[in-house]
């Protein structure tokens, strides 16, 4: 009788994973790939297949993460009437949501930014390389107004915006979000650009009228105050319900709190009108 105790999750979890390596062919293509090259050290470029097309890497070990929430757990899924739904995607790194997001809805109409100009080359070229339409590309970051940004690349996903000027930093194109915004409406605007929420989301309010559903990755930073208070309440100033679940979990918050790529804490926020489809 181990119903009540700890072993039953142990003797399920093989059984789930051999069921779904025989029915899911993303999740079987995502553990061949791990098991092939989870071992490959960090910043080692690679081309990989990807659906029968060729995906270049900058870093393996943040593809297979990134791969696996959006493609195998699907994060960014989300349900529209619209046959090419507008989505505006902010820090799309080398291309992997624009991917996800053309394979669910392959006539989508998608304008993707990315600050970092030498993973933008990733984007530029894998979006390329899957012969993507309707796809335009702009190599710079959104902020709350326009100018020039100091960039740190991280050589992977972690690039972000350095508040002041530091060794091994670039100058980027800031574009103003509030123009972004004016442009049209959305069917989805999608955030992950590393802390830089924190100063993007407060210049969206009374901007998200016209926007459907809201992804963000949300940063928190040991040395900076936390702004999750504020974004939500810009969520919900737009007559937007959200769900939150945290990206790494600490089973003792108030006694430690592991620092993940400089960050305490990093959370998914999703949000959605309750009248979208």
């Amino acid at each position: 009788m181990f119903t009540d105790g700890l072993f039953l999750p142990c003797a399920v979890a093989p059984v789930k994973h051999i069921a779904r390596l025989a029915t899911d062919r993303i999740y079987r293509d995502y553990c061949l790939m791990a098991s092939r090259m989870g071992n490959i050290p960090r910043h080692h470029p690679r081309n990989i297949s990807v659906m029968g097309r060729a995906l270049s890497v900058p870093d393996v070990a943040s593809f297979l993460s990134t791969y696996r929430e959006i493609f195998v757990e699907q994060s960014y899924r989300f349900n529209s009437s619209n046959k090419s739904p507008r989505i505006l995607d902010l820090g799309a790194n080398i291309g992997l949501s624009v991917i996800y997001f053309k394979s669910i809805f392959p006539d989508a109409v998608i304008t993707a930014y990315e600050a970092d100009p030498v993973i933008f080359e990733y984007l530029e070229k894998n979006v390329k390389s899957f012969f993507l339409s309707d796809v335009e590309l702009v190599q710079g970051a959104a902020w709350h107004e326009e100018g020039t940004l100091d960039f740190y690349s991280e050589g992977a996903d972690g690039g972000r915006i350095c508040p002041l000027s530091m060794g091994g930093t670039v100058k980027v194109t800031a574009y103003d979000i509030k123009r972004i915004l004016e442009k049209g409406s959305f069917d989805v605007l999608k955030i992950d650009i590393e802390s830089a929420e924190d100063t993007v989301m407060p210049a969206c309010r009374g901007l998200l009228g016209n926007v459907s559903h809201v992804l963000i990755e949300y940063h928190s930073s040991p040395d900076r105050s936390q702004q999750l208070h504020g974004i939500l309440d810009v969520l919900a100033d737009a007559g937007l319900r959200y769900y939150v679940e945290s990206v790494h979990h600490s089973k003792s918050p108030l006694v430690s709190r592991p620092v993940h790529g400089g960050y305490d804490m990093q959370l998914n926020i999703f949000a959605w009108r309750e009248t979208s489809c």
